[in-house]
C-alpha cells in the first residue's frame, strides 16, 4: 500500500467516526429527552389516561355490586370487548383500502369517502350496542349507586388542577 492511499483513507475514516459520533448524539439527545417528556407527563398527570373498560372495571371494583348487579356487569363488558373487535375487524380492512387509494396518484375521492362511510356506520353500530349494553348494566344499579359509577368510570384520575 502506498503512501498516497494511506493519505486517501484517514480523511475518510475521520469522516466516518465524525458521522457516527453526530448519530451517537442525535439519538441519544432524543432519548433524554423522551425520558424528560415521559417523566413530566408522569409526574403532572400520575399515569397515561385508561380507556374506558378498564376505567368501567376500575370503577366496579370500588363499588359494592351486588351479585346480579356482578354478573350484569361482566355481560357488559363482554359484550363492548366482543363488538369492539368485530368493528375493528370490519374496519381494518377499509382504512387499508383507504390508505390503498391515497397512495396512488389520483385517489378517487368518490371511493374513499365512501369507505369512510361504512367505517363511520360500523362504529356508530359499536356505539348503538354499546349503549344498550351499558343501559343494561346500569339498570340494575340503584340511583345512587349509578351516580357514583359514572362518577367514577368518567375519568382515569381526577382533573389536575390547574395552577
Amino acid at each position: 500500500m502506498s503512501t498516497n492511499e494511506i493519505a486517501d483513507r484517514a480523511p475518510k475514516r475521520r469522516r466516518g467516526v465524525v458521522i457516527a459520533l453526530v448519530v451517537s448524539l442525535v439519538f441519544n439527545v432524543f432519548f433524554v429527552a423522551g425520558l424528560i417528556g415521559h417523566l413530566v407527563f408522569r409526574a403532572e398527570f400520575g399515569h397515561p389516561p385508561m380507556g374506558p373498560i378498564p376505567r368501567f372495571e376500575r370503577a366496579s371494583h370500588e363499588m359494592d355490586l351486588s351479585g346480579a348487579q356482578r354478573t350484569a356487569f361482566d355481560g357488559m363488558i363482554a359484550t363492548l370487548r366482543q363488538h369492539r373487535r368485530e368493528t375493528f375487524q370490519k374496519n381494518r380492512p377499509l382504512f387499508d383500502q383507504i390508505w390503498d387509494q391515497l397512495a396512488k396518484p389520483q385517489p378517487d375521492e368518490k371511493v374513499i369517502a365512501d369507505l369512510l362511510a361504512q367505517a363511520d356506520a360500523n362504529h356508530l353500530a359499536f356505539q348503538k350496542t354499546a349503549t344498550a349494553a351499558m343501559e343494561s348494566f346500569l339498570a340494575t344499579l340503584a340511583p345512587q349507586q349509578r351516580a357514583q359509577f359514572a362518577d367514577l368510570a368518567k375519568w382515569p384520575n381526577p382533573v389536575p388542577p390547574h395552577p
